[in-house]
């Protein structure tokens, strides 16, 4: 992608300013919503209003059309009735405007007529220049900016910043639907494509790949636009970072059904199965995988290999975790003879691995503190290349863990952690001040070697593509 195309994306996350053209009827017109949104999550860019109806919103000047504001804005977004887009872009292209998100549903997705109006939406903006994102989307979301496009109510929805950056052919993927604060998603950057008919997927890659905040990048893709021009890019953008795509329409009815989402052509499974392996792209299968995947590989160190150790404080975890971290593509690590020697030296009954803690905790006044016995001399074993830990989530794990961390991170090895518990809302609390230790923490217990196995894949066909031996099995 050329310099210039790739600062026409910058201007959809990255703008000085943004018009937005919408009902600014109070309490609910979408333009309206989306730059109370904007004020909410601190965007520090200048917001015009563009309206013909009121002089003022949210204490914000209102302009009647973009010829009245003082300087051109460098980002659109409009979230009007479809007739009306084409003018706007017209009025946005001869003002100056870089680029326009299109918010307005019934285009390509709404029949014939709607898809003949989207392609007069995209020469006009070519004629000016302009990128155009959607229609049919909620455009973007930048963290580090409190920037956010959103036309409908997100109650201050906003996730902590982070390393995850996530591209969805859907709304329901994005901050709109999903409570990515209270989870603790740690999202960089948000976009939804819409109708994809300008920016796309394989737009979106380079830009992202150069990203430096974007630690890992996550797709959701019901149809490839362009397929060469996509793995080319996914290619690329693999080299320096894991990309992972949730691909749906995998049965015919799946198919269907995102065809009539967004006017797209879904191809066959299998094509796109081996076409995104050989890019070296990690596919992801559910809406859970999507979400919890990514931030392991954005908050962690690559795994060598794909040999996991796994710490338990119950054996019947444990042997689950087996069979999870097997379909994962991970393979039990073999412990050397000192580490087996400590392990036996603790308990007779800690050899192994698994890892079984429990009954040891069992006969300690402070149980918690055999993690700090165990994780660390696992962790210099030169047979394991990542660990997996399940452990009672609460605040004396909490204080166990901030002990092992300059430790783990010392290693330089990925380490995941499952927390289980019967308080719902102190086991929320205390998974997001674990994460902040740099350890990503999860409530799901086979997450917590999926994402272990993704990182471990993606080394693995990195080499591949690079040409490079592999250290696992």
């Amino acid at each position: 992608m050329s310099v210039e195309r790739k600062d026409g994306l910058r201007s959809f996350f990255d703008p000085r300013s943004i018009a937005v053209f919408g009902s600014m009827r109070e309490p609910v017109g979408e333009g309206l919503t989306a730059v109370r949104n904007m004020l909410e999550f601190g965007f520090g860019g200048r917001v015009f209003p563009i309206s013909r109806s009121t002089t003022e919103v949210l204490a914000l000047r209102a302009y009647p059309d973009l010829e009245a504001v003082d300087e051109p804005p460098e980002l659109a977004l409009v979230i009007t009735p479809p007739p009306t887009v084409l003018p706007i872009l017209e009025q946005c292209g001869r003002r100056g405007v870089r680029a326009a998100i299109v918010a307005t549903e019934g285009f390509a997705e709404a029949g014939p007529d709607g898809a003949a109006l989207q392609q007069e939406l995209v020469r006009t903006a070519r004629r000016f220049g302009m990128r155009l994102l959607g229609p049919n989307t909620l455009g973007v979301l930048n963290t580090a900016r409190g920037l956010v496009t959103d036309p409908y109510p997100l109650r201050g929805n906003k996730p902590p910043a982070g390393g995850v950056s996530y591209c969805t052919q859907t709304g329901f993927l994005t901050f709109g639907v999903h409570p990515i604060r209270d989870i603790g998603c740690p999202i960089s950057k948000i976009c939804d494509f819409g109708n994809k008919c300008d920016v796309n997927e394989a737009d979106i890659l380079p830009y992202l790949a150069d990203d430096e905040s974007t630690k890992a990048i996550c797709l959701h893709l019901e149809d490839i636009k362009d397929g060469q021009r996509f793995l080319e890019a996914a290619r690329m953008a693999v080299a320096r970072k894991p990309v992972l795509v949730l691909r749906p329409g995998r049965s015919a009815a799946g198919a269907r059904a995102a065809s009539s989402h967004t006017g797209s052509l879904a191809g066959n499974d299998l094509v796109y199965e081996n076409a995104l392996r050989q890019a070296g792209v990690i596919r992801l299968r559910t809406w859970r995988e999507y979400w919890e995947t990514p931030k392991a590989l954005s908050m962690l160190p690559l795994p060598r290999g794909n040999r996991v150790a796994i710490v338990t404080a119950t054996g019947g975890a444990g042997v689950i975790l087996v069979d999870a971290a097997a379909d994962a593509g991970l393979v039990p690590a073999s412990f050397g003879p000192s580490t087996r020697r400590l392990l036996a030296g603790l308990s007779p009954r800690m050899g192994g691995n698994p890892v079984d803690v429990g009954p040891l905790m069992s006969v300690r006044d402070d149980p918690f503190n055999v993690y700090l016995d165990v994780v660390p001399a696992i962790l210099a074993d030169p047979g394991v290349d990542c660990l997996a830990m399940v452990c009672h989530l609460g605040q004396p794990i909490v204080e166990v863990l901030t002990t092992l961390a300059p430790d783990i991170a010392r290693s330089g090895k990925p380490v995941t952690t499952f927390g289980y518990g019967i308080d719902l809302p102190d086991m929320q609390q205390s998974a997001r001040r674990v994460e902040a230790l740099g350890l990503p923490a999860y409530l799901d217990l086979e997450s917590a070697v999926k994402a272990l196995g993704a990182a471990a894949a993606y080394v693995r066909r990195r080499a591949l593509l690079e040409g490079r031996p592999w250290a696992g099995r």
